[in-house]
């Protein structure tokens, strides 16, 4: 499976996440959301918006839990957020990830400084050019598939987990085991890219990890990471990744911008020309890496995350404690340069025709009938109809289409209907009433909204149905304006709490039946008169007949039985 996606059986086609993707990388099929993998960049905003919780993550933790139970050394880098995701007990961290079997526990920031020095060597560049950190995975992402042409204003170095992971390497051995412990999605696609990482864990995963094994942070004794780097600590934080960067001798201005809507806004003015000799510190995440994805809902706001790192900070400024900082010169041939390629795959473009023809399929001839309302999670009906062409989206997405659609056809079967409709609230006022129940009482619909039921039905029945809750169903009623016969039923709708009187008018089908009644009556009556008559004649003759008397007087008695059987037995 891709890094993440959703659940089938929990997906209810609200397109919530649809909404939320600032990239357009999920398409509807067969009513199921789908990540497309070609187009996503990993920031797990589609999975924070999703109502019903139906995301599916990659799994790594079954990895990581046979990883410390075989031989070999395991070692967990730990983003710096951890210190605002874990707050007091934090500095128990340490105890707990080799309590779950870790061998050695750093702190990824540990790699962080090499890649700064680029960042600063980018900064002290003579030059009119924009550059952008590397940092954020997502931002990598996001330049790579959907702006290839601002990858040579990527500045070319590896993320600092990486960094980190190939020091680890060395210092720990090929054969050891690295797992990167932090708040992003996006990193586990660059896991799976780099082979030095072994694993990606979120810290939803960590503390759920933590909580199966019982091991709670409160119940611990504090423990030093095994190598630290404090002054790198405001590294999650916005504008942290270069905030060491020396200040003297800059050519250029360094802006952080965080949040994946104003990252798309300066690369569209990066890529325009409107924006120059500037170094863009980007975070795809608002509040950058304390706002990520892979954060647990705690109900721990971002601001207290940010003041636990401040906090923090501090604390070890007071302590000057550079607690077992890493001589990272004495790593020797780290390699920590990278290249980008370009991953962007264009989008089919439909003839001005074909668009025209998917938006008149969803009721939108002109531009009027365009609404732009977004429901569908395409800014405008033109960007959507683009998507239904290039099998992202479908047609019945459009809600305000769908909406009229039902209403006409709610209202076409109410006009339509022969059937006796009218609608009345709980204080027994007509609120509507169709053309068949205005023709049946000789009036109009507009003359009859807001007066009280009692006008043209008995009150009785409603209020039954209004105090029990409890649907009428196929009760015989006389009504007393028309004196016709009818077939009622009343029926309670909780959700608008209105009643529903639905009616058949029979009076023509009882007039038939009492016409029917009526002819068999007279057929009995007939039948009694021969069978008299025939009597009376037998008598006269009856050494004549016989036996053919008797056989005549059977057969028009059976007759009349047979006739009157019929009605006992009408339902």
């Amino acid at each position: 499976m891709w890094i993440i996606n959703f659940s089938e059986a929990d997906c209810k086609n609200c397109y919530a996440c649809v909404r939320a993707c600032p990239v357009h990388a999920i398409e509807v099929k067969a009513e199921q959301a789908q990540i497309m993998k070609e187009r996503c960049i990993g920031c797990g905003r589609c999975l924070k918006a999703c109502p019903k919780n139906a995301k599916q993550v990659k799994p790594e933790l079954e990895s990581v839990k046979e990883y410390v139970k075989r031989p070999g050394k395991v070692v967990a880098t730990v983003a710096p957020t951890y210190v605002g995701v874990f707050g007091e007990n934090a500095s128990k961290l340490s105890t707990a990830l080799k309590m779950l079997g870790f061998d050695a526990v750093e702190e990824t920031v540990v790699g962080a400084d090499f890649v700064t020095e680029q960042y600063e060597a980018y900064a002290q560049k003579e030059d009119d050019a924009c550059y952008i950190t590397s940092c954020c995975s997502s931002v990598v992402y996001l330049i790579e598939k959907h702006h290839p042409k601002l990858i040579p204003h990527l500045i070319p170095v590896v993320s600092p987990v990486v960094c980190h992971a190939r020091m680890l390497k060395q210092t720990y051995g090929t054969t050891s085991k690295v797992v990167f412990i932090g708040p992003c999605l996006s990193k586990k696609i660059e896991g799976h890219e780099e082979e030095s990482i072994d694993a990606v864990l979120t810290f939803d995963e960590l503390e759920k990890w933590l909580a199966e094994e019982n091991i709670h942070l409160n119940d611990l004794t504090k423990s030093a990471f095994d190598q630290t780097n404090s002054k790198q600590a405001f590294y999650p934080l916005v504008g942290g990744a270069t905030k060491t960067v020396k200040q003297e001798g800059l050519k250029k201005q360094i802006i952080p911008v965080d949040g994946v809507e104003e990252c798309k806004e300066v690369l569209k003015a990066i890529e325009e020309g409107s924006l120059k000799n500037i170094l863009f510190e980007m975070n795809c995440c608002r509040h950058s890496c304390v706002g990520g994805p892979g954060l647990s809902e705690d109900g721990r706001s971002v601001y207290e995350r940010k003041e636990w790192i401040k906090k923090y900070v501090k604390e070890q400024q007071k302590q000057g404690e550079g607690c077992k900082q890493t001589d990272m010169r004495a790593i020797k041939g780290l390699e920590i340069g990278r290249r980008f390629e370009p991953l962007y795959v264009p989008l089919k473009k439909p003839k001005e025709g074909q668009i025209r023809e998917i938006l008149g399929s969803i009721g939108k001839y002109t531009e009027n009938d365009e609404l732009n309302c977004g429901s569908c999670g395409y800014p405008t009906c033109r960007d959507k109809a683009i998507a239904v062409f290039n099998g992202m989206a479908e047609p019945n997405m459009c809600l305000p289409f769908m909406r009229q659609k039902a209403e006409t056809l709610s209202n076409v079967i109410f006009d339509a209907t022969p059937n006796l409709i009218i609608i009345v609230n709980k204080e027994l006022e007509i609120i509507d009433l169709n053309p068949s129940a205005a023709q049946f009482f000789h009036t109009t619909k507009e003359s009859m909204i807001d007066l009280p039921i009692e006008i043209l039905l008995d009150t009785d029945i409603f209020m039954q149905v209004k105090e029990a809750k409890r649907n009428v169903v196929s009760q015989k009623k006389i009504v007393k304006n028309t004196q016709s016969t009818v077939i009622q039923s009343v029926i309670w709708i909780e959700y608008h709490q209105v009643m529903l009187w639905i009616a058949h008018d029979i009076s023509r089908d009882e007039k038939l039946e009492k016409r029917l009644q009526t002819m068999k009556i007279d057929a009995i009556n007939m039948a009694q008169q021969v069978i008299n008559k025939q009597m009376t004649v037998a008598q006269e003759i009856a050494s004549l007949l016989g036996e053919t008397t008797a056989e005549t007087k059977v057969t028009l008695t059976q007759l009349k039985h047979l006739i009157q059987t019929e009605e006992d037995v009408k339902p």
